[in-house]
């Protein structure tokens, strides 16, 4: 009886815990939902009233003031522009990169990608001012080639272990095999290698994605036009564009800005499984 009531308090003590941590991680993305739908949206944490739909409508509206003819809309394009590319760019140098380092062998090849983790896990403020000095003697300032160049450079050194793991874990015997049938190196590696290798590729476009389009720093730094800021960017310039905040308007944006990231994760999701288990496992 005493063990039984024991056994009691533990698993009310275990859900009360459960659910403040649920309250505590629920309630400001609540807060973000209610706000986006209620005509009077405060810093108040509260039902709304009345549903309304007009600050999903501002978002095609320009802004006005110095922000005049931008529409938010076109940030998250921006951002959209910005996170493909890069994600683009990193995943085709991930394979080729990756591909050679599990593949052939040279001296220095560890300290080589040693030396890239490491430079990477500066501090991004601390390179920040000098791409901003070289990028403008370039002509690369302000330009979305410029912000990729950046945003890829960041990325590349962890997606390059990534892809490095994934095709040391596939054996050479398979590519070796289809060159017997007659496939040249290149074709055993489109049509054996690459396939075995997807949720791995998949994982690495999915992450470079993800990085890229919640980055602040980088083009905070780079772009210098409103429009061609990202999301990330004109977010945090819109909280003071009407000379206070519109929460309503904000939390709109919030939402709009967050489902890209949803859909491309649901789209990947199948992949994504089978690319973390792979992660996991090496």
């Amino acid at each position: 009886m005493i063990k039984a009531k024991g056994r009691i308090i533990q698993l009310t003590i275990i859900y009360l815990v459960l659910i403040v941590t649920f309250i505590y991680f629920a309630s400001p993305l609540l807060w973000l939902i209610f706000s986006a739908f209620d005509p009077e949206a405060s810093v108040e944490f509260k039902v709304p009233k009345n549903i309304t739909m007009k600050w999903f409508l501002a978002l095609v509206e320009p802004i006005g003031g110095a922000y005049a003819e931008v529409t938010p809309i076109m940030w998250i394009i921006n951002s959209l522009i910005i996170a493909f590319s890069t994600a683009v760019l990193v995943t085709i140098l991930s394979i080729m990169g990756g591909y050679s380092l599990s593949r052939y062998r040279f001296r220095g090849q560890s300290a080589l990608l040693n030396a890239f983790v490491i430079l990477r896990l500066m501090p991004p403020m601390v390179v920040a001012i000098p791409i901003v000095i070289i990028y403008a003697k370039i002509g690369l300032l302000n330009t979305y080639l410029g912000i990729v160049i950046v945003l890829t450079a960041l990325i590349l050194p962890f997606t390059l272990l990534i892809a490095d793991g994934y095709f040391k874990s596939i054996p050479i015997e398979y590519e070796e095999a289809a060159m017997i049938d007659g496939c040249s190196r290149f074709r055993a590696f489109v049509k054996v290698t690459l396939p075995l290798a997807l949720p791995g590729i998949v994982t690495i476009w999915l992450m470079s994605f993800v990085i890229a389009w919640g980055e602040f720093l980088m083009p905070l730094v780079i772009l210098r036009s409103p429009y061609m800021y990202p999301a990330s960017v004109g977010i945090y310039y819109w909280f003071g564009a009407y000379g206070r905040v519109e929460y309503g308007r904000i939390s709109a944006f919030s939402l709009v800005y967050s489902i890209p990231t949803i859909v491309v994760f649901l789209v990947t999701r199948r992949y994504l499984t089978k690319g973390i288990a792979g992660l996991v496992t090496r």
